[in-house]
This record gives C-alpha cells, sequence and structure tokens, in this order.
C-alpha cells in the first residue's frame, strides 16, 4: 500500500498532531508499506526520514500525488485533500483530534473560558462575541467541515470521548499512536528532586492556575512542608503564573523550568515524583498523561477529558477547574503508598494499550480493509 497522511502542521513544528504524524508514518514504514506525508508547515532543513515529506505542494503536485496513492489519511481538523481524494476517486479517512465538527473553535474553549461544544450554541457564542462577520464566515467553515465528514470514508476518533462528543456517521473509535518507549529511559533511579511535576503548554486551558492553587494549601499542611513543584513548558500565561507564585509566597518551591526536550526532559522527569496534568478544558487525546505513566510517574489528572480515559485506573481523577479536589488527590497520593504502588502496577499494563507499533499495525488494518471493501470494527 501506499499512503498519503497528511498533517496540516509538521516537524519543526512541535505539538500532538505533529508527533502522531510522525510516529505514525515511521511505524507505517516498518511494516512495509509506503508512507508520503503531505504539510503545510514550511522549512529549510531537510527531512531525513524513512518516508518522503512533501511541504506546501501546489495544487497540480496534490493532484499527482493523491493519484500516485492508494488512500488518503487526514490526521486533524484539516479538509485540505478530501477534493484530490474524490477528484482521483481515492479513499479518505479523517481522524478527529479534537472537535472541529462540533463547534467554531474545534476546542470548546476561547479567550481564557469555555465555550459550547455544539453547533448552534457554538454559532450564537461567536456571533455575540466577534461579529457577524466573523459569525458568517465560521458559519461556512463549519458547515463544509460537517458536510465532509458526512462525506468521506471513514471517520475515526482519537479518543471514546472524543467520539461521544462528537458523534459521527461512519465513525470508529482508533488511539493515536505516541512514541512511548522513549519515555521508559527516565525510569531510572535518579534521586528525586521534585516532589510534583507538570508538563506542557502554559495557556489559560491547561489549568496550571489550579495546580498552583492546589500546590499552595499543601504546602500549608502537615504532609506537604517543603514539597517541591517543577513546571515544564512555555506560553502565553507564563507571567501571569509567575506572579501568582509570588502573591503566595512559593518562589521557592515553585521552578519553571522552561521548554525542556530529549534526555533533559527524561532527566527531569526521572527527578519527580507524582505527575499531575490539572487541564480546564476537555483534553481530546491523553499523550501526555501517557508519556509520564510511561515515564513510571504516578499521575494526577482532570476527570473530563481524553487524559482520564487514556489514564484508566493508573492515576487519580479530580473535577476539571476543582484545586480542592486536585490538593486532595495530591495529599493521598503522597500517604498513602499502598495506592501508589498499585496505580504504578497498573501503568505498566496500561501503556502496553498504547503500544505504538500495535495501534499503527490496526490503523493499517483500517487501511486494508477500506481498500479490500470489507467491514471495520466499529471500536479497534
Amino acid at each position: 500500500m501506499k499512503i498519503l497522511l497528511y498533517s496540516s502542521v509538521f516537524w519543526p513544528s512541535l505539538g500532538g498532531v505533529e508527533t502522531i504524524t510522525a510516529t505514525l508514518a515511521e511505524n507505517i514504514v516498518r511494516l512495509g508499506q509506503e508512507c508520503i506525508v503531505v504539510t503545510e508547515t514550511a522549512s529549510e532543513q531537510e527531512d531525513n526520514r524513512s518516508y518522503r515529506v512533501v511541504r506546501q505542494p501546489k495544487l497540480r503536485e496534490r493532484f499527482e500525488l493523491t493519484r500516485q496513492c492508494d488512500l488518503v489519511h487526514s490526521n486533524g481538523a484539516s479538509i485540505a485533500m478530501f477534493p484530490f481524494a474524490k477528484l482521483n476517486n481515492k479513499p479518505f479517512i479523517w481522524t478527529h483530534n479534537g472537535y472541529q465538527v462540533s463547534c467554531v473553535d474545534g476546542l470548546g474553549w476561547v479567550d481564557g473560558e469555555p465555550a459550547p461544544m455544539t453547533p448552534l450554541p457554538s454559532l450564537i457564542y461567536h456571533l455575540k462575541k466577534k461579529g457577524l462577520i466573523h459569525f458568517l464566515r465560521e458559519f461556512i467553515k463549519l458547515g463544509i467541515r460537517r458536510y465532509v465528514a458526512a462525506q468521506v470514508d471513514l471517520n475515526i476518533a482519537a479518543t471514546e470521548w472524543v467520539a461521544k462528543r462528537q458523534p459521527l456517521k461512519n465513525q470508529i473509535v482508533s488511539y493515536t499512536p505516541y512514541p512511548l518507549n522513549q519515555f521508559k529511559l527516565s525510569k531510572s533511579k535518579l534521586s528525586k528532586k521534585y516532589d510534583f511535576i507538570y508538563v506542557g503548554r502554559l495557556v489559560s486551558e491547561k489549568g496550571v492556575p489550579d495546580l498552583i492553587n492546589a500546590f499552595h494549601l499543601l504546602l500549608s499542611s502537615p504532609n506537604g512542608r517543603g514539597k517541591k513543584l517543577a513546571i515544564v513548558g512555555e506560553g502565553n500565561i507564563k507571567p501571569d503564573l509567575e506572579k501568582l507564585v509570588a502573591k503566595l509566597k512559593i518562589t521557592d518551591n515553585v521552578f519553571f523550568l522552561g521548554s525542556q526536550y530529549g534526555k533533559d526532559l527524561l532527566e527531569i522527569m526521572a527527578q519527580s515524583q507524582i505527575a499531575v496534568v490539572p487541564s480546564v478544558w476537555e483534553e481530546p487525546m491523553g499523550g501526555v498523561a501517557l508519556e509520564l505513566l510511561a515515564a513510571g510517574k504516578n499521575i494526577i489528572v482532570s476527570e473530563f477529558g481524553g487524559h482520564a480515559e487514556c489514564v484508566g485506573n493508573a492515576g487519580l481523577k479530580f473535577k476539571n477547574g476543582d484545586y480542592q479536589s486536585l490538593y486532595e488527590c495530591m495529599i493521598k497520593l503522597m500517604t498513602d503508598e499502598s495506592l501508589a504502588k498499585e496505580q504504578l502496577e497498573n501503568a505498566s499494563l496500561q501503556v502496553k494499550l498504547f503500544d505504538e507499533m500495535n495501534l499503527t499495525k490496526k490503523y493499517v488494518d483500517i487501511y486494508q480493509s477500506l481498500l479490500n471493501h470489507k467491514p471495520i470494527q466499529k471500536n479497534i
């Protein structure tokens, strides 16, 4: 098979969709199939990969690339390759890593606050917030996305949570592969420098202020004195977070470590005890949570969204946005050694469910079933 895998964003851009696309493409090739990645992300650096990467192709080249492939798989919100698949009579698969068919913003989160996650309320919300011109433009775009979702050969929801939030015709659930093996290296027995760790972007929907407020409560408790929190990442609310830490007078206990990658990130993870993923919004997928589980961390995640689904019974959950509930989970994991041990044992089993090669094989099976006109299981 020759698969055209489309991702609007790709390396050197960094993010979940970029990581999934690279992992999927590499493993498709390892399984003996051919893969071409098409992206809108420009790069002056050479793509030294096991698969071909085509950046910002012209319309004629898009048509020709589609003609040469057996199947088109769009990973993410874009429908850029759908017309070319139709013109060439090629099967088109659309993986949904967010809520772009349900709401205008695709997130259910706008300007630091929750937003409606169903079509009509979302459109009305954006009409009131940004005016008629914006409303008309987004009305057309949302309508096109919903039309395409009804016409594609297969919709794939990245999690059960996405499928529930975005019920579509002809849809299955298939987890997207993350390169988790590299994070297992951080299980090395380094001395613990941080009691808690957050890894991710510093943006409003990620709930880091709730983590800081919960950590402040913890420091005031008998069991929490002197504990340390590492915050790994960058983002537009970092100055506000630093001000909050200063206001709460906990600057000696909270460490902003900036963006970290590769060996440096693995070392920081190895030096940390408990991971917290405190997202306020409903994360579609739990990639960061899985990476932290693979790294051998006890973990706490918010209960509504893909993180809780991916963590399963290997972590504690708290209500999104409720820092008192988060504080209680932090205390519980710190003081209940048997619970912490049990969850680490569960984590090993949970991570196996997300083995990147096994998940890629399931995608390859989906491709082959479509090309051979065979029925596809509802949940893969």
